[in-house]
C-alpha cells in the first residue's frame, strides 16, 4: 500500500484528536497520582478511546478511498488488495 498523505484538513482533525488523546492520558496518569476513584479514572479512559476510535474512522476512510485505490491502478491483485483491506479494517474492532 501507499505512504499515508492525508489531506490537510483532515491531517489537522487528527493532530487535534490525538493531542486531545495526550491530555486525557495526561489526565488520567495524574488522577492515578492523587488517588482518584475507579470511576474518574474509567471516564477518562473511556473519552481516550473514543478519541483514538474518532482518529481511526479518518484514517480508515482515507485508506479505503485512496490507499486501495493507488494499490488497484498500480496493477496489484484485487482480491489481495481487498483482503488486505477486510484484515487491516477489522482489527479496528479488536
Amino acid at each position: 500500500m501507499s505512504d499515508i498523505s492525508i489531506d490537510p484538513k483532515d491531517t489537522k482533525k487528527i493532530l487535534t484528536r490525538l493531542k486531545t488523546v495526550r491530555g486525557h492520558v495526561a489526565a488520567v496518569e495524574r488522577m492515578i497520582e492523587e488517588g482518584k476513584t475507579c470511576e474518574e479514572i474509567l471516564l477518562q479512559l473511556v473519552a481516550i478511546r473514543s478519541a483514538v476510535q474518532k482518529v481511526s474512522v479518518v484514517v480508515a476512510q482515507h485508506y479505503a478511498n485512496t490507499c486501495m485505490l493507488e494499490a488497484l491502478e498500480k496493477g496489484q491483485n484485487q482480491q489481495e488488495v481487498m483482503n488486505k483491506a477486510v484484515e487491516t479494517l477489522l482489527k479496528l474492532n479488536q
